[in-house]
């Protein structure tokens, strides 16, 4: 089911590639994408929800990528729940800053004048991305990425979503489409490995207070 999915949106996101060249000239479908909060609002995800859903999700993965810390524990400690603790309180401040509606379609025209987004919003909630997992397809005239991500929503639940774009010159055309709710260890798009990588490249963005590169 999930390859009937991909390849559905990889064929919309082919037809989709001719859209490139007229980007900037769809302006009655065009919505300008709100700017990210600046500072940390007190309603929806707190940080001991976001602890909890962390661990929520930790327990879905193996419990051998959590060996380093159960060793560093020995017998006093849940190796999920203290990395769930970890890592809440240092993605916290992004997450929380980041939640925005996410919309199924959006690109720019590359020269970083005309983003845009359009059509219906992807979740029912803000959301903010914290983990992906990229492959790239070239050829002479665009490359074609795939991406699985995961999105965690402001009411607390993980979203497993597809993300096929188009690039051509400097342009870009993004349509995103939800898998499903992460419940089960089978819904994970992503390696536990990916997952960390994208913490860790939130963490030390926020040290140097820049944007996170998460493809």
């Amino acid at each position: 089911m999930k390859h009937k999915k991909v390849a559905a949106a990889l064929s919309a996101a082919v037809a989709g590639a001719s859209v490139l060249a007229g980007i900037r000239y769809a302006v009655g479908k065009r919505k300008p994408k709100a700017e990210p909060e600046t500072a940390i609002q007190e309603e929806g995800l707190a940080e001991g929800k976001l602890r909890e859903c962390l661990l929520r999700l930790f327990r879905l993965y193996e419990d051998s990528e959590f060996d380093d810390s159960a060793e560093f524990l020995g017998d006093g400690g849940d190796p999920r729940e203290y990395e769930a603790e970890n890592y809440s309180s240092r993605l916290f401040p992004y997450i929380k800053r980041n939640m925005t509606d996410v919309m199924m379609m959006e690109g720019d025209d590359g020269t970083g004048k005309e983003p845009f987004a359009m059509t219906d919003v992807l979740f029912c909630y803000p959301a903010c991305k914290i983990g992906c997992e990229i492959r790239e397809l070239f050829s002479d005239n665009f490359v074609l990425c795939l991406e699985s991500e995961i999105w965690i929503l402001e009411n607390g639940e993980f979203a497993s979503v597809y993300c096929v774009s188009i690039g051509k010159d400097g342009g870009r055309l993004s349509y995103r489409f939800v898998d499903t709710c992460i419940k089960n260890p089978g819904d994970i798009p992503i390696c536990f490995e990916d997952l960390e990588s994208g913490f860790a490249e939130i963490i030390e963005a926020e040290k140097e207070g820049r944007k996170p590169y998460l493809p």
